[in-house]
């Protein structure tokens, strides 16, 4: 069987708090991933997070 080396983690808008995307992200990277997305609640372009699940 194969090794997981990725998480998937869940990015939350930084502003409504709701998560609208999913991400692999490698196993042992530290930082916190940021990204500027479209939050179709808010129905603009706002910082998304990396959240805990």
């Amino acid at each position: 069987m194969a090794v997981k080396t990725r998480n998937l983690i869940r990015m939350k808008c930084t502003e409504c708090q709701r998560a609208n995307y999913y991400y692999w992200k490698k196993k042992g990277a530290e930082k916190k991933l940021e990204l500027n997305k479209f939050c179709k609640w808010c129905r603009k372009h706002t910082k998304h997070k990396e959240s805990k699940k």
